[in-house]
């Protein structure tokens, strides 16, 4: 079950902080340093300040007293200003996507970390790091500057139609557009009556953590930290709630693949490691990116996988063979999570061949994450790295099937697109200490 409520936002004063383009950023962990500068360059008060303060690239163990500390003044001095009445906010993002004009529609409310438990189901695994990380910058701002991106499945659009209907030639309370081109509208639903419609059709469903599992476990752990403590929350905006963002599988959403770039490999050799994988796998010489892409993207039906060696700057199509699928590496794993091109790549090429295994990901050694193909392309040519895996998309099908099963993915597995804007709403913790 799923218990969302409506809540008294904080959001940015225009009066003193101008433009809300200036202000707003990408989630703290799709922020590379220059756009991390970027941000701060672009005005005082952009939320970079606060969700990823310049003072963690001087110390990576910061406690964030930076960020507290501005985030106390904002308050102070009303750069962020609560809202009047309890809201359930109405969140639309307008993107391309394939050629195709795209509006995904959601909404932010809280969660109810201790009643909606047994119903949030994660998809991918998580890292201790990051979660540590963001448990200081909680400690020391007591809020959520940021959302948790959640799916739910409701093939009769009940709370999509109820927001089309309330917003229904209302403009948006906040019009930006993002880095990236897309566009994200946001309208405050104060009518008590539609937000108990909103929260009542919300409570059967079941909740998927799409993006977000660090900050969601790092929420849960602070609210057992509070309790230990012997806090209290103080209303309906505290520690026992968090911020979220719903979105309606049914309605259609975007996912993006996250592509694998292999670094530090001792002795690495691209050409005898594709001699070796010849087991598993049939190998094509493919003549560019693009048409590797093409490929895939033809075969997406059965597993298959890129490869780009720097050793060689040769692409090539990996195709799992089909007696491959009854090996015993493989058979360990339940057909659930065997079927995915991902865990063929983390079972097979890397922990097999590679000896990538998984306390070496989870110390983040050998390999790191790309979202961009071209990116990945130019890195290995510039040989910051020994090679890149490509991956086709993992389907919201696939990842509520294994997540109904208990499993989890290996990280990085889904790529939701659009991101949430940080900095749209901030929720700030009543806490009696």
């Amino acid at each position: 079950m799923a218990f969302v409520y409506p809540f008294r936002g904080y959001r940015y004063n225009s009066k003193i902080v101008g433009n809300l383009d200036r202000v707003v950023t990408q989630p703290y962990d799709k922020i590379p340093s220059e756009l991390q500068e970027e941000y701060h360059r672009r005005s005082p008060y952009n939320a970079i300040r606060v969700t990823l303060n310049l003072e963690k690239r001087a110390n990576p163990d910061t406690d964030y007293a930076e960020a507290g500390s501005t985030y106390r003044k904002w308050l102070k001095e009303e750069v962020l200003l609560q809202d009047p009445t309890p809201a359930i906010y109405a969140y639309y993002q307008k993107y391309i996507y394939e050629g195709r004009e795209n509006v995904q529609k959601g909404f932010i409310a809280l969660l109810d970390l201790k009643g909606s438990e047994s119903g949030i189901i994660p998809h991918e695994r998580t890292l201790a790091a990051p979660k540590q990380d963001r448990l200081r910058l909680l400690r020391s701002i007591e809020s959520n500057e940021d959302s948790v991106f959640m799916l739910y499945s409701d093939e009769q659009l009940t709370v999509n139609r109820i927001m089309d209907r309330e917003i229904n030639d209302r403009s948006p309370d906040i019009d930006v557009k993002d880095d990236y081109g897309v566009i994200h509208r946001l309208w405050a639903i104060t009518d008590p009556e539609k937000l108990k419609k909103i929260g009542d059709a919300m409570r059967p469903h079941k909740l998927f953590i799409a993006d977000g599992h660090h900050r969601f476990e790092t929420s849960v752990n602070y609210m057992k930290e509070c309790e230990q403590r012997n806090w209290a929350a103080d209303g309906i905006e505290s520690f026992d709630k968090r911020m979220v963002t719903c979105f309606n599988i049914a309605a259609g959403v975007t996912i993006l693949p996250t592509h694998r770039l292999v670094r530090d490999l001792p002795e690495f050799d691209g050409r005898l490691f594709l001699n070796a994988i010849q087991q598993h796998f049939d190998v094509t010489e493919v003549p560019s990116g693009k048409e590797l892409f093409e490929q895939m993207k033809r075969e997406r039906e059965r597993t298959v996988l890129g490869f780009y060696p720097q050793s060689a700057k040769t692409f090539y199509l990996l195709k799992l063979k089909d007696a491959a699928k009854d090996d015993a590496l493989l058979q360990n794993y339940i057909e659930a999570y065997r079927s995915l091109d991902v865990s063929v790549l983390h079972v097979l090429l890397l922990e097999h061949y590679l000896g990538i295994n998984e306390s070496k990901l989870v110390s983040q050694s050998h390999i790191d994450y790309q979202r961009d193909p071209e990116s990945c392309i130019e890195l290995v040519d510039k040989g910051t790295y020994q090679g890149a895996f490509f991956l086709n998309p993992t389907t919201t099908a696939q990842m509520q099937n294994l997540s109904l099963k208990g499993e989890r993915m290996p990280q990085k597995s889904t790529d939701f697109y659009p991101k949430l804007l940080t900095g749209m709403v901030f929720m700030k913790m009543n806490i009696k200490k």
